[in-house]
C-alpha cells in the first residue's frame, strides 16, 4: 500500500496519462534510434535486403562506421575545460578557485567517460543526455554531484518544445529490480500495484525483466508565492508511489535543486524544429551506405558467378560428368564420338565497369555528405606534398568537425553552470580538491560554498563560463613547432631584428603570442642596454 503523500490518486492519474501521451508522441523517434543501433553496428542488412537475399553473408561495409569513429576522435581531441570567470570584482577570488576546483569534480565523477559515451551517442542519433544530480549516497554519504549519461528510449517530455525545460512534465523511466526495489523500499513489500503499469520500449528485446518493475522519476515545476519556480520529482511505480519531494520537509517548499530546472541537458547535433533533438550521421548518410551495400552484393555476386566456369552435358552425350569435374583426373573417358554440342562451356559475364565506378562516387559521395574526406584521416592525393598545402586541406576539412564542437562547447558550458548552482546549494561543510598550483605543482585545498551560497548574503555572485580545450590537440602542436621553425628561420629571434618581429607578431593570432612577444621585448632591452654601455664605453 502507498505511504502517506501529498500525491493524491488524481494527481497520480494525470501524471500516468501523461507519461502514456508522451510515449505514444515519441515513438518514432524510438524506432529511429533501434534502428540506427544497428546501422551503427553494421547489421542493417536486414532493414535493406529482400527477404530472399537475407540468408546470404551479408555484404555490408563500414564506411558508415568509420565516418563516425573519425568524428569521435576528433572532438575527443578538443576535451573541453571550464574557465569560470567573475562578473564583479569581489568575486574574482571565487571564480579563480572554481577554475580550479571543478576540472576535478568532474575527474570524481568520470565525466570523461561519459562525455565519450554522450558524444558516441550524439553522433549516431542526433541527440544524447546529460544528468546533472546531486547523489547523497555518493561520498561516503557526504553526497556528491552525479553526471551521468541518460538513455533517450527512457526520457519523456511534452511534444512540440525545442527547450526541455519548457516541458510540463519530464519523466525518467527505469527497469529496477524487484529485490532491489523492496531493499530501498520496505513498505511496499510485494504490493506495488501493475494496474497503471506502462510498456518501456527496450533496446535489447531479449533481456528477461520478468522480475523487475518499471519505475517512473516524474519531474514537474510549480510556482511558488513568490514567483519562483520550484522543482519537484514523484517516484511511482505503477499505482504505487514511492518517494516525492513534496512529502519531505527539506523540500516540500524549496523544493528539489535551487536552480529550478530540470536535472537533464540535452546536445542535440544537427536540430530540428518543434523538438529538443536532431539527427545525426546515420540519419544523413544510411541511405548512400544502402546503397553501396547493394551495390556491393551485386558485384560480390557476379564475381562468384563469373568467376566460376560450368559445363552443359548433353542428356545421354556419353561424357564421364564426374571425371569432367575433377580437376585431379587427366584422362576423362567417354562413350562413343564426341561431338562439339554434347559439352559446352558456359560462364556468366562480367559486370560493367560502370557498375564498379558507380559504387565507387557512392563512397565517394558518403565521404562529402560526412565532411569524412581522406585528408581528414592524414591521407592526401593528387601529389600534394608540400605542409602548407596538407594544413589548409585539414583545415578546411575539419570546419564541420569544428562547428560541431563549438555546439557541443554549449551544452558543456550549460552542464558547467549546473554543477556550480549544486555546489552553491549543497557544499555547505569543506571538502577537500586536488588542483594543479603555479607550475603545474599539485596542491591540495579545502573549499565549501559559504562565500557564494545565498545563505550567508542577499545576492549570491554570478559567474560566467569560458570553454576551451583542455590542451591542444597533436596536429595544432606540429602547426605551432613548425611556425616557431619559421620564425627562426626568418630570424626573427635576432636581438636586432626585435622591432621588426613585435610588429609582425603583434598582426599575428596564435597559442602564446603575447608570452612570445614579451619575451622579444625584454630581449630587446637587454640588447639595447648592453649597446648603450658598449657606445659609452
Amino acid at each position: 500500500m502507498n505511504k502517506a503523500t501529498k500525491i493524491t490518486t488524481d494527481r497520480l492519474k494525470v501524471m500516468q496519462e501523461k507519461l502514456s501521451d508522451y510515449m505514444a508522441y515519441k515513438s518514432e523517434l524510438d524506432t529511429r534510434i533501434t534502428e540506427n543501433e544497428k546501422w551503427y553496428k553494421s547489421e542493417h542488412w536486414k532493414l535493406i535486403s529482400t527477404p530472399e537475399q537475407q540468408d546470404i553473408n551479408e555484404p555490408v561495409t563500414a564506411f558508415l562506421f568509420n565516418a563516425i569513429a573519425t568524428k569521435h576522435a576528433e572532438i575527443m581531441d578538443s576535451f573541453p575545460f571550464p574557465n569560470i570567470l567573475a562578473r564583479e570584482e569581489n568575486d574574482e577570488a571565487e571564480a579563480e578557485m572554481l577554475s580550479k576546483i571543478l576540472p576535478f569534480q568532474l575527474e570524481k565523477t568520470n565525466f570523461r567517460k561519459t562525455y565519450s559515451s554522450v558524444i558516441w551517442n550524439k553522433l549516431k542519433n542526433g541527440t544524447a543526455v546529460y544528468g546533472v544530480f546531486y547523489n547523497p549516497d555518493l561520498n561516503n554519504g557526504n553526497g556528491d554531484i552525479d553526471i551521468r549519461k541518460l538513455d533517450i528510449l527512457n526520457l519523456f517530455w511534452e511534444p512540440g518544445i525545442e527547450d526541455i525545460q519548457d516541458s510540463e512534465y519530464l519523466f525518467i523511466v527505469n527497469m529496477v529490480s524487484n529485490r532491489q526495489l523492496e531493499q530501498t523500499y520496505p513498505f511496499i513489500k510485494n504490493s506495488v500495484s501493475h494496474s497503471g503499469m506502462i510498456t518501456l520500449r527496450l533496446r535489447d528485446n531479449s533481456v528477461d525483466n520478468s522480475e523487475k518493475t518499471m519505475v517512473v522519476d516524474c519531474y514537474y515545476k510549480v510556482k511558488s508565492p513568490d514567483g519562483k519556480t520550484i522543482l519537484h520529482m514523484t517516484k511511482f511505480a505503477g499505482d504505487t508511489i514511492l518517494d516525492s519531494s513534496e512529502d519531505r520537509q527539506s523540500t516540500a517548499t524549496r523544493g528539489l535543486y535551487d536552480h529550478g530546472m530540470y536535472p537533464v541537458i540535452f546536445d542535440s547535433l544537427y536540430p530540428i524544429e518543434s523538438t529538443p533533438c536532431g539527427f545525426g550521421l546515420i540519419d544523413i548518410a544510411k541511405n548512400s551506405q544502402s546503397y553501396i551495400d547493394k551495390l556491393d552484393y551485386i558485384i560480390s555476386k557476379n564475381a562468384l558467378i563469373s568467376g566460376k566456369i560450368r559445363w552443359m552435358v548433353r542428356d545421354g552425350g556419353g561424357v564421364n560428368e564426374n571425371e569432367l569435374l575433377d580437376l585431379s583426373k587427366d584422362v576423362i573417358h567417354c562413350a562413343g564420338s564426341i561431338r562439339e554440342d554434347n559439352v559446352k562451356e558456359f560462364q556468366a559475364h562480367p559486370l560493367d565497369s560502370y557498375i564498379i565506378a558507380h559504387r565507387n562516387n557512392k563512397i565517394a559521395e558518403l565521404k562529402e555528405v560526412l565532411g569524412n574526406r581522406d585528408f581528414n584521416q592524414g591521407s592526401t592525393y593528387g601529389g600534394v606534398t608540400a605542409y602548407g598545402a596538407i594544413v589548409a586541406l585539414q583545415e578546411a576539412g575539419s570546419k564541420l568537425t569544428r562547428d560541431i564542437i563549438n555546439d557541443g562547447y554549449e551544452t558543456y558550458s550549460k552542464i558547467i553552470y549546473m554543477c556550480i548552482e549544486l555546489i552553491r546549494q549543497f557544499f555547505d561543510n569543506e571538502r577537500k580538491f586536488r588542483i594543479t598550483g603555479t607550475g603545474g605543482n599539485i596542491k591540495y585545498v579545502k573549499y565549501s560554498n559559504k562565500n557564494i551560497s545565498l545563505k550567508n548574503q542577499k545576492f549570491a555572485p554570478v559567474f560566467d563560463v569560458r570553454v576551451q580545450p583542455e590542451k591542444t590537440n597533436p596536429f595544432s602542436r606540429v602547426s605551432q613547432n613548425q611556425t616557431a621553425l619559421d620564425f627562426y628561420k626568418m630570424g626573427m629571434f635576432n636581438p636586432e631584428n626585435s622591432s621588426q618581429a613585435i610588429m609582425a607578431l603583434e598582426m599575428m593570432s596564435f597559442e602564446g603570442k603575447d608570452k612570445l612577444i614579451c619575451e622579444i621585448k625584454k630581449q630587446k632591452e637587454e640588447f639595447e642596454a648592453k649597446a648603450a654601455t658598449a657606445s659609452v664605453q
